[in-house]
C-alpha cells in the first residue's frame, strides 16, 4: 500500500485519460461494478493488480470482438511454474462441479468460463447479464465463473485467445483479502457451496464434500476442532442461493 499515493499521482498526471477509483471494504465484485458504471467503452477489460503484460494485449483482446458471437474474452495466464502447452482446451466444467482450467494452452478455442485476472466482455453483454454477484466474498472463488455461465445462457461464445497474455505475479498480500485467521477456509466453503447450490445438482453434492475434505480439517486444527463457522458458511450460502435475488 504504501506506494499507491505515487501510483495515483502517475495515473492522474497531465495527459493521462486514467481514473483511479478507490472501494471499501474491498471487494472483487463490487469493484468490477463500480468498473462497468464508471468506464464508458464497448469493450471491458477487467485484469488484476499484480499481472505483468505487453503492449499488444488490448489489441489481442479487441481483435476478438469482429465476432459479433463473442460475447466475452479470455487471454492467457502464465505464472511461475506454470507451462505452455498444445491441448485443445483452456477449461472444463463437468456437471459435477470440478472445474479443470488450462488457461496456459497455445490453441484459440472456445471456452466454458472465465479467469477473472485477464478476461474482457462486451459491454452490450454486461447490460444484459447485470451486475456480477455480491455474495460472493473473501477469496471470491467461482464469481467469474457464475458470470460465465449466464453470458453463455444469454447464447454468447466465450474465446479463449493465447496471443492476449499476462504474467500473473500472486501476491500474497492486497487486494481484497482479509488477513483474519480462517476467513479464507470459511470463504471456500461458503463460495463453493453458494455457486452448487446455484448450479450443480444435488446428485454431485457430495462430490463437493469430498473436495472440501482438507478445508474442513485444516480449519479444525486451526479453531481446536470448532467447525460452527463453517456451517453457519454452507448454511448462509443455502439461504443465499433460494433468496430471490
Amino acid at each position: 500500500t504504501r506506494p499507491l499515493p505515487r501510483v495515483r499521482t502517475f495515473l492522474q498526471g497531465e495527459g493521462r485519460d486514467i481514473r483511479h477509483l478507490t472501494l471499501s471494504p474491498p471487494s472483487t465484485t463490487a469493484a468490477r461494478n463500480l468498473a462497468i458504471r464508471e468506464s464508458l467503452g464497448e469493450i471491458v477489460l477487467f485484469l488484476d493488480d499484480d499481472v505483468l503484460f505487453q503492449t499488444d494485449l488490448i489489441r489481442h483482446h479487441l481483435e476478438n470482438y469482429e465476432d459479433p458471437s463473442i460475447g466475452a474474452v479470455n487471454g492467457r495466464i502464465m505464472y511461475d511454474g506454470a507451462e505452455k502447452n498444445d491441448e485443445p482446451w483452456a477449461a472444463r466444467l463437468t456437471r459435477s462441479g470440478a472445474y479443470l482450467r488450462n488457461f496456459t494452452t497455445n490453441r484459440r478455442c472456445e471456452a466454458p468460463t472465465l479467469y477473472g485476472c485477464n478476461m474482457s466482455i462486451r459491454r452490450k453483454v454486461l447490460q444484459e447479464v447485470g451486475d456480477f454477484d455480491l455474495n460472493y466474498w473473501g477469496n471470491f472463488l467461482w464469481e467469474e465463473t457464475d458470470y460465465a455461465l449466464q453470458i453463455r445462457r444469454k447464447g454468447y461464445r466465450i474465446q479463449y485467445d493465447p496471443r492476449a497474455e499476462v504474467f500473473h505475479v500472486m501476491v500474497k498480500q492486497g487486494g481484497s483479502r482479509d488477513p483474519a485467521p480462517g476467513s479464507y477456509l470459511e470463504s471456500t466453503v461458503f463460495n463453493d457451496w453458494y455457486f452448487f447450490f446455484k448450479y450443480i445438482s444435488k446428485v454431485y453434492w457430495p462430490c463437493l464434500l469430498y473436495r472440501q475434505k482438507r478445508v474442513w480439517w485444516n480449519y479444525g486444527r486451526l479453531n481446536r476442532m470448532n467447525l460452527g463457522p463453517l456451517f453457519r458458511e454452507l448454511y448462509r450460502a443455502w439461504k443465499k442461493s433460494t433468496s430471490p435475488s
